[in-house]
């Protein structure tokens, strides 16, 4: 009996020291770091859908990110808040983030949201309801409506002189705000005028006609960029947000259906094709091609955009 009782006292000393060294190991462990911020302005447009769904589905969380999708309805505003150093990147085109580079700000272009395929992010030159316009030609010396030095008239432009069109034989209009552009054109205040998706979808469904459209060629490309001090302190931050980013484009391919609703709560689709209006393809996070980039850079020169000799490396960095 004393050899159990002794053999028992054993085993209760080695439990508690036991017990002892987990606590002793657990008030060691290291504390859980914090998140890492990041604040990124978007608009409501198709391309901010990858981000939208991490959100959604914690990747962010899972890559100890605490991403902020600071919501904008201008682009003006957006631009104002990133130049004021309130934001660490943006969903912006290339025109505008060549412009604000140009202007002295230190970013970098680090991947395109929709665009590695012309099928994807559809711009296009519609003509109203009713009009005898059926072809680019159609519309030498008609007036089109579009917003001057933008990724709008940089389309139109492409579009005109891929028919062998002079930009110059038509009349354009510069109406800046869509939705002002889309009534002029029902009211057949303007002949044409070119406008992204999902407005070319609504159009279409009141009636006007795609004259043209950049499917064929790469013309419209919406990209993410960041500031070059996020770049340089938050190296892990920006690559953790692309893993969640690209775990984000698999699940919109691979289940479309299921984020139907999400793109309508977040995208501006007007009411009426809301319900049959589909998901983009969206590509893995990958940058602007130097074709591409420098097809903007010569546009913005010819147009005397630009007062610096920007490359296409003072533009974009691979994360």
């Amino acid at each position: 009996m004393a050899f159990g009782k002794k053999f028992t006292m054993v085993l209760i000393l080695l439990l508690v020291v036991t017990l002892l060294a987990g606590c002793a190991q657990e008030k060691k462990a290291p504390p859980k770091t914090e998140k890492q911020p990041l604040k990124i302005g978007v608009l409501p447009i198709e391309d901010i859908m990858p981000m939208v769904v991490a959100e959604k589905n914690g990747y962010f969380t899972q890559e100890n990110l605490q991403v902020e999708l600071i919501r904008f309805q201008s682009a003006v505003e957006q631009g104002n808040a990133m130049q004021s150093g309130q934001l660490n990147g943006m969903v912006t085109d290339m025109i505008v983030a060549t412009l604000m580079k140009d202007t002295g700000l230190d970013l970098k272009m680090t991947s395109i949201t929709l665009g590695a395929t012309p099928q994807e992010g559809r711009f296009a030159i519609v003509a109203a309801p009713g009009s005898t316009i059926k072809t680019l030609a159609d519309l030498k010396g008609k007036s089109l409506g579009i917003s001057h030095n933008s990724i709008i008239e940089y389309v139109s432009d492409g579009l005109l002189k891929d028919a062998g069109i002079d930009p110059s034989e038509v009349k354009k209009t510069s109406v800046p705000k869509i939705p002002l552009r889309m009534e002029m054109l029902f009211n057949k205040q303007i002949d044409a005028i070119t406008v992204p998706d999902p407005m070319v979808t609504f159009a279409e469904f009141k009636g006007a006609t795609v004259i043209a459209q950049d499917t064929t060629r790469n013309l419209s490309q919406a990209v993410i960029l960041f500031d070059q001090k996020t770049l340089d302190e938050k190296k892990a931050a920006v690559a953790g947000f692309y893993r969640a980013y690209a775990k984000a484009v698999e699940d919109l391919n691979n289940h479309p259906d299921q984020y139907k609703q999400l793109m309508v709560k977040n995208v501006n689709i007007p009411e009426p094709i809301a319900k049959d209006y589909s998901l983009q393809r969206y590509p893995k996070p990958q940058v602007p091609t130097e074709e591409d980039v420098n097809n903007i850079l010569q546009w913005m020169s010819e147009k005397k955009l630009l007062k610096k000799d920007l490359k296409y490396p003072d533009l974009v960095q691979k994360i």
